[in-house]
């Protein structure tokens, strides 16, 4: 790939030009692999486009980073339609929780307990039961439609947000499974790293960033392109498994920044959050909003709630967008498989802009989707009225 300075420059510690690394064949030859029915989107051959080049191990983080600006309106796009998703099955709780607040100043503590016991806390469980459901699905779609994204903009044939959503959907279950292959070794792996950490250094200690970019470098780095076998190569979690190690040893050290890199931007995204609510507390202190503000004080915190909450969504997003790029830079430049594409682009088999017969027609909020988002104001509803009672 062609940064905005030219070529990328070859990596001292790679193979030069005259010998540069082959891309990674997963699974039989390359027409095979383009002709499987499993992996073949329709019946039209794919055009003739450039291979994107293989990315120094040095310059990864600034191809990706170029990668995501060249995408950015695709981006931008793609985080509404998360931040819509948080805003629908999150934004119930969050309002939920800061009306009980609201009626709790009236009250003493005995009486809040006593509207809590008297169904409240059964309320509000349900409320937090659909919000841990919504974030779980924002965070998949989230890498699913950035891979997608990503991955057609790198390979010179980008796939719009409508069609990404449509992969994401294809592929919802699979991702899932893949998140647990590597979370669950990197899991067991970092709880023994850190029980270390506190035996050697004491339990006061805060070690966590230390130990997970130590994990994910040794556990997570050979299984750092699960999310693009499965998304782009089209195949199933455990033979994306499979290939990653395939890949990982093309370029080693690259899969250990691949990993880290992703380790460090999901936590950024909760030192972000607590940053964002500690900005947003002193922000309605300073205005003098708060639980005992008059009616137009409460309408100004419900609205910066749901903007909250929105904003969330889009941040979601953009960090695991963030998260994933160095992973399809270096899985559609090692491998040059982007096929599990083709179901979703003009012409495949999943097109959403023209469903075959006997398919769906597309929506971008689904049946499932929406019934969650009527669930939350009705249990929205049903708690005030129990506060108000």
């Amino acid at each position: 790939m062609n940064g905005p300075s030219g070529p990328l420059e070859p990596d001292p510690a790679q193979p030069g030009p005259a010998n540069e690394p082959e891309p990674v064949i997963l699974g039989g030859t390359a027409s095979d692999e383009r002709a499987a029915p499993e992996s073949r989107a329709s019946e039209h051959p794919s055009p003739m486009i450039p291979s994107p080049a293989v990315a120094s191990t040095r310059r990864l983080l600034g191809a990706s980073f170029d990668l995501l600006t060249r995408a950015s309106d695709d981006m931008r796009r793609a985080s509404f339609y998360i931040g819509v998703i948080v805003l629908g099955t999150v934004g119930p709780l969050a309002l939920a929780s800061f009306a009980f607040e609201v009626v709790s100043v009236h009250m003493t503590k005995a009486e809040s307990s006593a509207v809590m016991l008297r169904g409240g806390t059964a309320w509000v469980g349900m409320l937090g039961m659909l919000a841990g459901v919504g974030l779980l699905v924002a965070a998949v779609e989230s890498r699913a439609m950035a891979a997608a994204i990503l991955g057609g903009r790198l390979a010179t044939r980008p796939v719009t947000v409508r069609a990404a959503v449509a992969r994401s959907r294809m592929v919802f279950w699979r991702v899932i499974v893949a998140s647990m292959i590597v979370g669950v070794p990197v899991l067991i792996a970092q709880t023994a790293v850190s029980a270390v950490f506190v035996a050697v250094l004491g339990s006061q200690t805060d070690v966590s960033l230390v130990s997970s970019t130590l994990v994910a470098a040794l556990v997570g780095a050979p299984l750092a392109y699960l999310l693009g076998g499965v998304v782009l190569g089209d195949v199933e979690p455990f033979e994306a498994a499979r290939r990653s190690f395939r890949v990982f040893r093309a370029r080693k050290m690259a899969a250990v920044l691949v990993a880290v890199f992703e380790t460090i931007a999901v936590l950024l995204v909760y030192l972000g959050l607590g940053a964002g609510l500690d900005i947003a507390f002193r922000v309605f202190d300073a205005l003098g909003l708060g639980v005992d503000s008059g009616p137009a004080g409460l309408a100004l915190v419900t609205i910066g709630i749901v903007a909250g909450v929105f904003a969330l969504g889009t941040l979601l997003y953009t960090a695991l967008a963030l998260s994933v790029a160095p992973q399809m830079v270096m899985f559609v430049g090692l491998t040059q498989a982007t096929f599990g594409l083709d179901h979703v682009r003009p012409g495949g088999d999943r097109d959403p802009a023209v469903p075959l017969p006997g398919q769906r027609r597309f929506r971008w909020l689904t049946i499932t989707m929406l019934v969650a988002f009527v669930a939350g104001v009705l249990l929205l509803a049903g708690l005030l009225a129990l506060f108000t009672r």
